[in-house]
């Protein structure tokens, strides 16, 4: 009796730890504006500003403030630099639990 107690405490404590693992992931949906900047003729400096975060999918954690700063590095993809300044873009965007950020380009539109 005393090894299932043991046993079932064991498991809840494994079950508590991975749940509050689970809770500093961000897995979120960024959608964005292209925008352009020409330096010279042959380079465009390529930026994105967002102006939306939401869940990426409906059982995703995805919690920011308002006044919360997110910094990334975009990845480099050439559908981004051949989009026309003022497409809408939307990146997916994921944190482990070490704070490790990782984004991903999803899509590309007018």
């Amino acid at each position: 009796m005393k090894t299932l107690i043991k046993a079932i405490g064991i498991i809840a404590l494994v079950s508590g730890t991975s749940i509050a693992m689970a809770d500093t992931t961000k897995d979120c949906m960024l959608e964005g504006t292209v925008q352009k900047d020409s330096t010279s003729a042959s380079e465009q400096n390529v930026s994105v500003k967002f102006h939306s975060v939401e869940k990426y999918d409906q059982d995703a954690k995805c919690r920011v403030r308002r006044d919360q700063k997110m910094e990334f590095q975009l990845p480099d993809d050439p559908r981004l630099k051949d989009a026309d300044a003022g497409s809408q873009v939307k990146y997916r965007y994921r944190t482990d639990g070490d704070g490790n950020a990782k984004t991903e380009l999803i899509s590309v539109g007018a």
